[in-house]
């Protein structure tokens, strides 16, 4: 089954793209479309599906952020928290606001209105094509309802605000998908070529005028609670708490998510003491492929002889993700989260 944030391209074109003007050779120079920062405030979760194959999806680095026929990049944003602040979407190049579509709500989808969604050709959800010189065009679908700061037929430059990040559409969390075209061809920004046209690492060129450096999986947010955390409540609002009454620490939990987790990657999530010690630690392989992947691991202290809350001070949870690659190199990425305990 594909995610839900699927993207009938053909579909999407035939809605929203006018017949493009005569080719010029020149491609435009793409700035972020995210008024983000990579790493920190967005990330990077999905790329064009470089690999043609039946039933074989990788990204220009012949990773495992895509799924089959995917057709664009995916910017996802932290939470709804963060999409209710507002991240603003911005015109990727200068040029002509050539079609537009607003009025779906911002909420996940029910598999039933996904099937609807793509039957009604409204996946892109809150959405907008800009034409830019020769020939070529820019989509940005997911927008958030009622956001649109431009209208159809207005010029823009590189850096006009468009709107905000949404969560419309066929959209499984909030997030801009960003797609290049141009006369009806789908383009990887990221190597410059037709999608599925070179073979994934022969990146010979770019459309982006500052270089957007790949990052294979990112431990996106972690915290601790007194608590089960609840993925449904992280999806809402993944920030955490610094410090918890002592009188309310007779769980601890550490949480952690993780975008472009893959098949194969050995997962640890352990918790520190005040003392540095390991008081419970968890193994995890991962057993698929996955945009987004939650983990936690607990800690009853009602369980210890003799105890019944944590002991106050500062307790420290780790996630470390290792990943052994194809050139036979081994890819680590750590996160830690603390949490004072008064």
């Amino acid at each position: 089954m594909r995610p839900l944030h699927f993207l009938l391209s053909v579909a999407l074109m035939s809605l929203l793209c006018a017949a493009p003007s005569q080719a010029q050779t020149n491609a435009p120079s793409l700035q972020m479309p995210v008024a983000c920062t990579l790493g920190k405030t967005c990330w990077l979760v999905n790329y064009p599906d470089a690999d043609t194959s039946p039933d074989v999806a990788r990204d220009y680095q012949c990773g495992p952020l895509t799924y089959e026929g995917h057709d664009g990049s995916d910017f996802a944003i932290r939470d709804l928290v963060a999409m209710e602040t507002g991240v603003p979407v911005l015109a990727a190049a200068d040029g002509k606001v050539l079609r537009l579509r607003d009025g779906s709500e911002d909420r996940l989808p029910s598999k039933e209105e996904i099937e609807t969604l793509l039957r009604e050709k409204k996946a892109c959800g809150n959405g907008m094509v800009i034409e830019h010189a020769g020939g070529w065009q820019t989509l940005y679908c997911h927008m958030k309802q009622g956001s649109f700061k431009v209208k159809e037929g207005q010029q823009v430059k590189a850096g006009t605000p468009l709107g905000l990040v949404g969560h419309s559409g066929a959209a499984e969390f909030p997030h801009l998908h960003f797609t290049v075209m141009k006369q009806g061809k789908i383009y990887d920004p990221f190597n410059a070529q037709i999608m599925g046209q070179s073979a994934c690492k022969a990146q010979t060129a770019s459309l982006w005028n500052t270089p957007i450096p790949y990052e294979p999986v990112s431990l996106y947010a972690a915290g601790f609670k007194s608590a089960v955390p609840d993925l449904d409540g992280l999806r809402i609002d993944a920030n955490a708490p610094a410090t918890l009454r002592h009188g309310e620490a007779r769980i601890l939990t550490f949480w952690a998510i993780i975008y472009g987790a893959a098949s194969g990657d050995k997962i640890t999530l352990e918790i520190l003491n005040p003392a540095g010690e390991t008081i419970v630690a968890r193994d995890i392989s991962q057993n698929a492929t996955r945009a987004r992947q939650f983990y936690y691991i607990g800690k009853d202290f009602a369980q210890d002889p003799g105890g019944t809350l944590a002991p106050v001070g500062t307790y420290t949870g780790v996630i470390t993700l290792s990943r052994r690659e194809a050139d036979g190199k081994t890819l680590i990425r750590t996160r830690d989260a603390t949490i004072d305990v008064q």
